[in-house]
């Protein structure tokens, strides 16, 4: 049987592909020592960084080496040495700029990463504030803020333009970036008193130091303001039941989530009417500002489409430019099955010595109007939803969007999800990962599957003599062709599996336990670097609203399905390339971490492994130059 392929989904399938060859490859591209300061390679600030974006990013990405308030005391931080947030006379002599510059291009020899290609410059921006207010706080800007009123507002003006009354010609603007950027708390005392020694000369250095620390915040918003939105846009939007003869919703309000970006700036609430209309006004309608409707019936939370007044995407529910007329549907509940099928599974193995690395990604469709919340089960302790049965020798299985014990329970080799599935297309995405082990040089896997399914993708890496033999519902299968993308060979079957079947893999000539991957001489080009600080707003978004995105999944997959090098004496150049691609893989590590991908425990298990082996390496460089 023969289907046609949409563009979309040969795209979808392209990227999924892309993503995991990139993420895959085991050559990573040794990278060079962290550069030395350059102030030109420092962006000026776009927009004013609001400090208070940044405290998840910092929580999952710096907090783990500098400690929760900026301490040095984080978890993995014993090992390095990480800077002092917390400490004023830390942060005197080195300026915003700086702290950019290591932050973007990493500080290898205190076993820092960079975050070039994690974090978009902005959300740089956002870090290095939201760690720049860890050695102050709200009371000492106020005092600082009251002496300023007192002893300089006259002639610096309220915004620190410059602007005040008194003001003469060549009044420095304390609101200019591209110069405030490169000035340390150091620089602005000493030029504090070179400017006109007088002003505050009987205050105590905690009082100076509370001025200038108000002075900085013209850069920047600290964590403590709140941060507030407004503009002419409008939201009205219809809450209705979704449910054919179901009860009328008695929900009493709606909230309004708004986000600029990837990050969630407030929250809004307003009263629903009696007919179900709810309306939200003062909004901002600038291009890169997004919102979310939601409410919670029975239990549930639903929410609307993304909504946009501007720029290319989630256009749907636009009535002009300054107004969005969207709606909020909810469902009733029930413990039927019948309506959940799988629209699209892709599957995709890749090769370790003695392993394969399996992915899974399923989309579940529920067709009904009612939500799926699941069957009772007298093993768990929440009804179940969502099945998904796993080979019989499948280890270190990992789920994407959820931890086993918490969303997901584990018995005897069936995944169970315990969420809710609500009406409508893709409504629920699992992607699972593990690894399966062999014999020798073959396999033979069976994979249950337990729903209709209206395409299955297997895609299986190609190696150089592999015999590979699938089977759907016991035939035999004729690949549908190949994928060749940045050079790596992938072999694809694609066929509609009906629920309750089992689909066969057969695998001959794969590589041994201990063996080396022929394959490990690939084109350069399998290993530039991944730019995902700014990924498609199609992507990114929807990630923020808690849905699972293939794009995003495949990065996970990707580390998951990295294959460890065998061990072996290395010369001076593995040994750099190794460093390099510890420092990348540790990198790797947090976003994944910062994704939700993994675990707190295990992300700190791993990283901490991977930085001992990073500092066996610096110790054993040190000792070939003293040998030497």
């Amino acid at each position: 049987m023969h289907f046609k392929w949409s563009t979309s989904a040969v795209l979808l399938l392209a990227s999924t592909v892309v993503l995991f060859v990139t993420l895959t490859t085991d050559t990573l591209n040794a990278q060079e020592p962290s550069p030395t300061y350059d102030p030109q390679q420092v962006p000026v600030p776009q927009r004013l960084p609001v400090a208070g974006l940044a405290a998840e990013s910092y929580r999952q990405n710096c907090a783990p080496c500098h400690g929760p308030s900026g301490d040095g005391d984080g978890p993995a931080g014993a090992t390095a040495d990480p800077t002092v947030f917390s400490d004023a006379s830390v942060v005197w002599e080195s300026s915003p700029a700086e702290h950019f510059f290591v932050t973007k291009f990493g500080r290898i020899e205190n076993l820092m990463p960079p975050w070039r290609n994690s974090l978009s410059d902005e959300q740089i921006w956002q870090v290095v504030y939201y760690a720049w207010n860890l050695h102050t706080n709200e009371t000492e800007m106020a005092q600082g803020a009251e002496l300023y009123a007192h002893s300089c507002l006259a002639c610096h003006g309220e915004s620190g333009r410059g602007e005040g009354i008194e003001a003469v010609a060549g009044t420095p603007d304390f609101s200019a970036q591209h110069r405030m950027i490169h000035l340390s708390q150091a620089d602005l005392a000493e030029r504090w008193r070179e400017a006109h020694p007088e002003r505050g000369s009987d205050w105590s250095i905690g009082q100076q130091r509370a001025v200038l620390e108000y002075i900085r915040s013209f850069t920047y918003q600290p964590v403590w303001e709140p941060f507030e939105v407004g503009g002419p846009g409008v939201i009205t939007g219809q809450l209705f039941q979704g449910t054919q003869n179901g009860p009328a919703p008695q929900q009493m309000g709606v909230t309004l989530n708004i986000y600029r970006q990837a990050d969630l700036l407030t929250t809004r609430s307003a009263l629903i009417d009696a007919d179900g209309s709810f309306e939200f006004g003062d909004l901002p309608v600038d291009e890169g500002f997004y919102y979310l409707a939601e409410t919670e019936h029975r239990g549930i939370r639903y929410t609307s489409p993304i909504l946009a007044f501007s720029g290319p995407d989630f256009t749907e529910d636009r009535t002009g430019p300054e107004r969005i007329d969207t709606s909020l549907p909810v469902f009733e509940p029930t413990s039927d099955p019948t309506d959940i099928h799988v629209s699209r599974a892709n599957w995709i193995i890749e090769h370790d010595p003695g392993r394969l690395l399996v992915g899974q990604l399923f989309t579940f469709d529920n067709r009904g109007d009612r939500t799926f919340i699941g069957i009772d089960d007298e093993r768990f302790d929440a009804p179940v939803t969502l099945v998904i049965p796993l080979p019989n020798n499948a280890r270190e299985v990992e789920i994407q969007d959820g931890l086993i014990g918490e969303s997901y329970r584990l018995r005897q080799q069936i995944l169970y999800d315990t969420r809710p599935v609500l009406p409508g297309d893709g409504s629920r995405q699992i992607f699972v990962r593990y690894r399966l082990s062999y014999a020798d040089e073959t396999a033979r896997i069976s994979f249950p599957v337990p729903y209709e399914t209206e395409l299955l993708n297997v895609l299986v890496a190609d190696l150089p003599g592999l015999e590979a033999g699938l089977s759907f519902e016991g035939e035999l299968q004729e690949p549908s062709g190949q994928e060749t993308i940045q050079g790596v060979i992938f072999r694809r079957w694609s066929a509609p599996v009906s629920g309750g079947s089992t689909v066969q893999l057969s695998l001959r000539g794969l590589i041994g336990a201990g063996g080396r991957d022929p394959r490990q001489d690939r084109e350069p080009q399998l290993n530039r670097e991944m730019q995902v600080a700014a990924p498609p707003l199609d992507v990114r978004i929807p990630l923020v609203f808690g849905s699972v995105v293939t794009f995003v999944l495949l990065v996970s997959v990707g580390f998951f399905l990295r294959r460890e090098k065998a061990r072996s004496p290395l010369t001076p150049e593995q040994t750099a390339a190794r460093r390099g691609e510890l420092i990348d893989r540790i990198a790797r590590l947090d976003d994944l971490h910062a994704l939700g991908e993994l675990d707190e425990s295990s992300w700190q298990r791993k990283r901490a492994s991977l930085k001992n082996e990073l500092i066996e390496i610096a110790l054993a460089e040190q000792g070939s130059k003293v040998d030497g």
